[in-house]
């Protein structure tokens, strides 16, 4: 089933008839069943859906973390299913952005260092670096706390670390999983004001799987998906 929008703009990123299927021991499991949609530059999207409805598996298709067994993957206008491995890297380390439910940040590496990082693998120039890191923890509210370490700070606080990593390369993409997840009410709303402003700021897509009303309210778009079918 389709999940399709009416726009004269080109679509950042198109999927056509994608499946993706598991196996787990002498089953087959169906996790994306000729899934179809497009998402528009810009588009703050919302991926809803209970758990085992394939959101996960979607995600990482988007993302071009695994391949979809049939089906068609553009980004940019570009097939992804023509790519080999490196290019993917690459396309994955300049145009994606992530966001984990886990935060996923390196405990031995200091705020700063943990933004910084993904300019550091593109080869960004270190005076770059340094401002462009400087300039989105100031944007995310941790001017300040850019020495500290992910055990000295909050829950929020390591989240909104995870937000600059994942935007500090301004990226087109963003894929987040469930990014308010582990964060208490008060936090979950901060968070998701954070990226709704930045996403709007900076001009990136987001795709993100959640369960939270606070975030599907200030989405332009909310996609259930059951069954690896979106609805």
């Amino acid at each position: 089933m389709s999940a399709t929008i009416t726009a004269a703009d080109a679509p950042l990123l198109h999927l056509s008839g994608v499946g993706k299927t598991y196996r787990m021991g002498d089953a087959t499991v169906p996790a994306l069943r000729e899934v179809s949609l497009t998402i528009l530059p810009g588009e703050f999207t919302a991926l809803m859906g209970p758990s085992g409805s394939g959101k996960s598996t979607m995600l990482n298709i988007c993302g071009l973390v695994d391949h979809p067994d049939c089906g068609t993957v553009e980004l940019d206008g570009a097939d992804m299913g023509m790519l080999d491995e490196q290019a993917l890297t690459m396309i994955r380390r300049e145009k994606i952005g992530f966001i984990f439910q886990g935060f996923n940040l390196v405990p031995v590496m200091t705020t700063f260092e943990n933004v910084e990082y993904p300019l550091f693998l593109s080869g960004i120039a270190i005076e770059e670096r340094r401002q462009r890191v400087n300039d989105i923890l100031a944007k995310v509210g941790l001017a300040g706390l850019e020495r500290r370490r992910p055990d000295e700070l909050s829950g929020g606080q390591r989240q909104r670390v995870a937000i600059a990593r994942a935007l500090v390369k301004m990226p087109k993409l963003v894929i987040a999983d469930e990014p308010t997840a582990n964060l208490d009410s008060t936090t979950s709303s901060q968070i998701v004001s954070v990226m709704h402003n930045l996403g709007r700021i900076i001009g990136t897509t987001f795709l993100i799987a959640t369960h939270d009303p606070r975030l599907t309210l200030l989405c332009d778009r909310v996609i259930t998906m059951n069954d690896g079918v979106l609805q």
